[in-house]
């Protein structure tokens, strides 16, 4: 708005003083101090901060030009800016402001009473439309501020969250390993102990009475064979599935793979992921890790998908995007290794770069 203002008055000031030095009879410096008066003071205005002190300058200027217009009738082309000027201090107050600006056309005479609603109208009309522009900039950095807040926020959240998340861990893994360490002392700790007593005292038996030695030995023996398969069964009972571990951990990279480049990923998998080994998990987590790296250094894709299928004699892994493709295959280090790796187990990989780029990894299994 004010630049704006400014532009419109510099242009009809320069006009002002066009005018009036070729329609002026004589030269007269009264009307050079008066229009260096009017840039002073409009150089004030811009220069002081407080609102007051400007609404109070605007009046001033208006009032300056009033009594101008009587010495030369060309200063009142310049009230209709300071006019709007004032205006831009209280919203709202167009029909005011129009009554405001038209009033001097009571006191003007012919060409300039024509002249001067010209300039009143057009000056009206484009305030009216700068102001309605700016109060759309304003209400849009309004809007842009309070998604600023809002973004804050949830980020703030967001690492609440993570910290919480992060704790949350923590104490799960420490309430796991106190489980196990209670679990191990209460079960196989006190029979391995009752195990230990009992061949100390078959040792000190063993050459007085060796039938009552060989007793305790047997009974140390069978509560050692019981400690040992409570052992197994602890191991067994917390060891997650070979699948599970395959799964989690292809997916969790694919997640860091996301979050590092920014591609928008999924995973899915269907069929029965237990038939799976951990020797052709590793080879299916190694191929998928490969061909993610190969995709965001050369594919320029924004998605890629990874898809894990146990099929009836095959296992079948994909990974593909919506890059650029390629319409012939070079098979690098990276493509070459993933055919070793899967060769290793009597499989094979196809590429294609017809639409987006995609690598099939297949092993061969026994179904079951």
């Amino acid at each position: 708005m004010e630049l704006w203002t400014v532009g419109n008055k510099t242009i009809m000031v320069l006009f002002a003083v066009i005018a009036t030095y070729f329609t002026a009879a004589t030269r007269d410096v009264w009307l050079v101090f008066l229009f260096l008066a009017y840039l002073a003071l409009n150089l004030i205005l811009h220069i002081v901060k407080r609102t007051r002190t400007k609404k109070a300058i605007v009046l001033a200027i208006i009032l300056f030009l009033i009594g101008c217009s009587v010495y030369h009738p060309y200063f009142t082309l310049l009230l209709p800016f300071s006019f709007n000027e004032l205006a831009s201090f209280y919203p709202g107050s167009n029909g005011y402001l129009l009554l405001a600006i038209m009033a001097p056309v009571i006191f003007l005479r012919d060409a300039m009473m024509i002249l001067y609603a010209f300039v009143a109208a057009l000056g009206f009309f484009n305030y009216c439309m700068v102001r309605r522009y700016m109060g759309r900039v304003v209400r849009q950095e309004d809007e842009l501020g309070s998604m600023r807040r809002q973004l804050h926020k949830m980020a703030k959240s967001l690492n609440e969250n993570q910290d919480f998340a992060r704790a949350s861990e923590y104490m799960v893994k420490l309430e796991e390993r106190n489980r196990l360490t209670q679990e191990i002392h209460d079960g196989i700790g006190h029979s391995m102990t009752g195990a230990l007593i009992q061949m100390e005292a078959a040792k000190r038996l063993l050459n007085s009475d060796p039938a009552t030695a060989e007793t305790l030995l047997q009974n140390a023996i069978g509560i050692s064979k019981e400690a040992i398969e409570e052992i197994r069964i602890t191991l067994k009972s917390n060891k997650p599935p070979v699948e599970q571990l395959g799964l989690s951990r292809l997916k969790t990279a694919v997640e860091a793979f996301s979050g590092k480049t920014g591609l928008m990923t999924s995973v899915v998998h269907e069929g029965n992921m237990e038939s799976i080994t951990p020797l052709q998990w590793k080879i299916i987590y190694e191929n998928v890790t490969e061909a993610l790296t190969n995709c965001a250094k050369y594919s320029g894709a924004t998605a890629v998908h990874v898809e894990i299928r146990v099929l009836n004699r095959l296992i079948k892994a994909v990974v593909a995007d919506n890059g650029k493709g390629a319409a012939k295959i070079v098979k690098g280090l990276g493509l070459i290794g993933m055919e070793e790796r899967t060769a290793s187990v009597s499989g094979t990989v196809i590429a294609d770069g017809t639409n987006g780029f995609s690598i099939t990894t297949l092993i061969p299994h026994e179904g079951k």
